[in-house]
């Protein structure tokens, strides 16, 4: 594969035009830690690197964390997805929750050299920034997990933040038809909320139950359990007759366990004292709570296969151009026109079921504008039923970082 930074030496800035043409992610459960380097040492954290040869392709991964397990999962992927690939250099860019700093350390590996990004913002707005320097380069950028209103985005792989939201909504619905609840009052619990996937996970909740159902409380904090439980307590306090609780990340759902918990309010699902508590995000310990019935569902996107499959597209867009790319009306589906490659990674196979897809081809619509072509991935919804799939993320975690 040759590396898009000499072909771009070699033809100088009027050929790039010519390359269009050749083939083809809150957890607070546990925390992975902020990634300054790697057992491989490719990455550094902060832009630099250890070095590379001429025909090796450089790639950033700028994710808006990675010290929560679902975040370094994302980030951690691409590493993982290219361990057996010499050709391949995967730089990891912890943003952790600064749009910032996101912004400086992808600068700074743009000047450095790169053939591509991968962006999952922390702010869709402020990370157009990024894009620009990018662009200015022709280096493409592709979004994973979260959006970037810009453009110039090549395109991107995700379920929407929006539509986390708006399946926990109707779920939830569904549950309190099947109980029987005519006005249930809620307790919403939420993440960095300057945050615009925090907004977009609420608002798709919010926006998409009954209007009997009451919100009597709104939790913000960081998304960890330690900052959102004595929060949700106090909630808990204030409506001891709440009917449940929904979380925003994989955290603030731990949080409101501990809550739970300590007002003596927890209790399965089997009990007619259940409260009900689910949101966006499984997690590692997390899953092991729906499993035992205490937390009634979470929903969790395909985040270690999001860096994968962006780096397929990416590569098929270095070698072919747009061509190689899905078209918006198509529908992709692993195994045919698209697939991650079903490696192995310290004994297991993260991406021996690849729930992303079938993904429709669509165009990623915000502020009444058409931003860029949009490969909408699928979501698994955790159960009782399911909790221990090895194809869930929270699992894949467990599973390698406990080997490490």
């Amino acid at each position: 594969m040759i590396s898009r930074r000499n072909l771009v030496r070699a033809v100088g800035a009027a050929g790039i035009a010519g390359l269009a043409g050749c083939s083809g992610g809150g957890d607070g459960d546990q925390s992975g830690g902020s990634d300054g380097g790697s057992s491989d040492g490719t990455s550094t954290g902060d832009g630099s690197s250890d070095g590379s040869s001429g025909d090796t392709q450089r790639f950033a991964v700028s994710t808006k964390s990675m010290g929560q397990a679902g975040l370094f999962v994302q980030g951690q992927a691409a590493k993982w997805y290219t361990r057996d690939r010499d050709d391949v250099e995967i730089t990891i860019l912890d943003a952790e929750f600064d749009a910032s700093k996101q912004t400086q350390d992808a600068i700074n590996a743009i000047n450095q050299g790169l053939d591509g990004i991968l962006l999952n913002p922390f702010d869709a707005k402020a990370s157009r920034k990024i894009v620009e320097a990018a662009t200015e380069d022709d280096i493409p950028v592709m979004n994973f997990d979260t959006a970037t209103l810009s453009e110039d985005i090549l395109m991107g792989a995700l379920f929407g933040q929006y539509a986390g939201g708006q399946v926990a909504g109707e779920r939830f619905t569904e549950m309190i038809d099947e109980k029987g609840i005519e006005n249930p009052k809620v307790i919403t619990s939420v993440f960095n909320f300057e945050s615009t996937t925090s907004q977009a996970r609420l608002f798709g909740f919010t926006e998409n139950i009954p209007d009997s159902v009451e919100v009597v409380n709104r939790i913000e904090s960081d998304g960890t359990p330690e900052d959102s439980a004595p929060q949700t307590q106090s909630a808990l306090q204030a409506n001891p007759d709440v009917d449940a609780i929904y979380s925003n990340n994989v955290g603030s759902g731990m949080g409101a366990l501990t809550a739970l918990k300590q007002m003596d309010m927890y209790h399965k699902k089997d009990s007619e004292d259940h409260v009900m508590a689910f949101g966006i995000d499984g997690g590692p310990e997390l899953n092991k709570r729906i499993g035992s019935g205490y937390y009634d569902f979470a929903i969790d996107q395909p985040l270690h296969m999001y860096a994968p499959l962006t780096l397929e597209l990416m590569w098929g867009y270095l070698e072919n151009g747009e061509s190689a790319l899905p078209q918006v009306g198509d529908t992709v589906t692993p195994g045919e026109s698209l697939s991650i490659q079903n490696k192995t990674v310290e004994g297991i196979q993260p991406w021996s079921e690849q729930f992303w897809g079938p993904a429709e081809m669509t165009e990623y619509e915000a502020e009444d504008t058409t931003w860029w072509p949009w490969l909408k991935c699928q979501h698994a919804t955790i159960t009782q039923d399911n909790a221990d799939a090895s194809y869930l993320y929270g699992n894949v975690y467990r599973e390698i970082e406990g080997s490490n």
